[in-house]
Parts: structure tokens; sequence; C-alpha cells
């Protein structure tokens, strides 16, 4: 990986997208197809999986004011990125919540699997996604 700051750059402003079709088309830009996605509550393989998931995440943060953003400090080797990201209040900046992810790659540069996890979690909840 050349630029680690620019994939996770690229990553994290995912989470902020608004339009369903702008997001699933940067989830098949940065995931392979069989790749996968696990965070502490959820576990998602391919594409339309991780879109979902990636959308209940902003609309339920969205709704409480909050926008996420790569804390620039990517490292990356042998295939893997890790890097953290912040939630903030979009009107104020005030920190919410701090996670990092470790991601590995394919070597097309295409995530694999994507671990992501929470250093300090957020105090604003949402629940959980239901099944329709």
């Amino acid at each position: 990986m050349s630029n680690p700051n620019a994939f996770a750059d690229r990553y994290v402003e995912l989470w902020n997208e608004t339009d369903p079709a702008a997001r699933r088309k940067t989830v098949e830009a940065l995931w392979a197809p069989e790749g996968s996605y696990f965070n502490f509550l959820a576990e998602s393989r391919g594409h339309e999986a991780i879109a979902t998931q990636i959308g209940y995440a902003h609309d339920a943060y969205a709704a409480g004011g909050f926008v996420f953003r790569s804390q620039n400090n990517a490292v990356g080797h042998h295939n893997t990125v890790r890097f953290n990201w912040v939630m903030v209040s979009a009107e104020t900046g005030a920190l919410e919540a701090i996670g990092f992810d470790f991601v590995v790659l394919d070597d097309n540069g295409l995530v694999t699997a994507d671990y992501q996890y929470i250093d300090t979690p957020p105090t604003f909840t949402v629940p959980p996604p239901t099944a329709e």
C-alpha cells in the first residue's frame, strides 16, 4: 500500500456517505466481492451486507448529529492497514467515540477482512438493526 492515509480517508468518508447508491459503489470499490466486515455486534459478508451495515450506522449516528473523521495515522505493511477514526458532533466537533480498524487487503488492494474495534464507545446509543 503506497498511501495508507489516503485509503483510511476514503474508507472513513464512506461512513458519512448519505446516498445509498454512492455508498454501495464505494463499498464495491474498496472491498473484494467476498470481503467481510466485523465489529463487536455485527458480522457482514459481501458487498450488499457491508453496504447495509454501513448505511445502518450512518443513518443511526447522523440522526444523532455525528460524523466520522480519519485520524490521519494509518500505517500498513504486508497487505494490512491499521488506522484510527473518531466520531464527532457535526455541529461542534465534540468528541463522541474513538475507534480503530485493522484491514486485510488482497493483492489488488481490496479489503478481504475488516476488523473494527471501539477504544472509547459512544454515549449516544442506537438500537441494533431489525430483521425485515
